[in-house]
Formats: C-alpha cells, structure tokens, sequence
C-alpha cells in the first residue's frame, strides 16, 4: 500500500512537471516612457579625481575617529572606538554593541568581547 501512495506521489509530481513545462510564458508587451527628469541630465555633481570612499583612502580613515559618548558605560566615556577597555584573559573593547546612541548623536559604547547579539 505504500508503493502505491509512493508511485501516485511520483505520477503527480511528473504530471505538474509536464504541465509546467508545456505552458510556455508569455511576456507582457509594454511601452515604458520615462519622464524627462530621469532622462535628462544629472542633477549630481560630476566626479572629481580626487573623490575618494573613506574606505579606500586610509588617510581619510586615520583623520576620522569616533569616540564612545557620555551615556556609555564609566570605563568607554570619551575613549576612541573599539579602544580596549578591559585586558586580562579575555580583552574587552568599546563597542556600540546594541547600536545605540546616546542624545549628543554619538554611540552608547559597552566594554564588550565575543559575538555581537
């Protein structure tokens, strides 16, 4: 009786399969006219050589530092980010584990290690 349900399951599975592929899609034909403010000029400014991505410019890297906030726990306040708060056998740093920021707009930092949760 299993074989039974076994090939039923099998003979809907190929039928579906066929079905499928018999039915060729049909693609929608239509126009798209886009408006002249996509088409027409950018309003970006255009690209200068100097124009780099902070990641890829390490003197932009070095020149930018973030420091933890004031409502950051007592040992990160003020300190650099990812700055090491706790040594021992087990290094902590100041990190915005949770993501959040404090009023002024700078990052609630904790003095975490292992995974982020």
């Amino acid at each position: 009786m299993k074989s039974f349900r076994w090939l039923a399951m099998l003979a809907l599975t190929l039928l579906i399969a066929s079905l499928v592929s018999a039915a060729p899609l049909q693609a929608a034909e239509a126009s798209v006219i886009l408006p002249a403010s996509i088409t027409g000029p950018s309003a970006c400014p255009p690209p200068s050589a100097n124009d780099k991505l902070p990641l890829l410019n390490p003197a932009a890297q070095q020149a930018s530092t973030i420091n933890c906030g004031s409502c950051s726990v007592t040992v990160c306040q003020g300190a650099a980010y990812n700055s090491i708060c706790q040594g021992g056998t087990q290094i902590k740093h100041c990190i915005a584990a949770y993501g959040n920021n404090c009023n002024d707009g700078t990052w609630q930092c904790q003095c975490w290690s292992g995974p982020l949760p």
